[in-house]
C-alpha cells in the first residue's frame, strides 16, 4: 500500500504525485513556479521554491476536511487514480 511516507521519498527524489478524490484530480507537481499542490489544476495555497516547505505544507492540509496524509495512509483516494511521474 502507497503511504505519506512513499508520497514524501517520491517527492525529495523529484517525482510528481497524481491521484483523483472525490471527483477531482489532485496533483503535486513542478514548473519554473516551484512546487504546487493544485485540484483540477488550480493551485492549493502557493508555489514552494523548496520541496521541504511543499512536503510541509501538505502534511498539514485538509482536502475536504480530510487531512492529505490520512487520505494517502488510509487510501481513500480514487482506487487506481494515484501515479507518480
Amino acid at each position: 500500500m502507497y503511504t505519506f511516507e512513499q508520497l514524501k521519498k517520491d517527492l525529495l527524489a523529484g517525482r510528481e504525485i497524481e491521484f483523483k478524490y472525490n471527483g477531482n484530480l489532485y496533483s503535486l507537481t513542478n514548473s519554473f513556479e516551484g512546487w504546487a499542490l493544485c485540484i483540477n489544476s488550480e493551485l492549493i495555497g502557493h508555489h514552494f521554491k523548496d520541496i521541504n516547505h511543499l512536503i510541509t505544507f501538505i502534511a498539514q492540509v485538509k482536502i475536504d476536511g480530510v487531512y492529505l496524509k490520512e487520505l494517502i495512509d488510509l487510501n481513500k483516494y480514487e482506487q487506481n487514480t494515484l501515479y507518480t511521474l
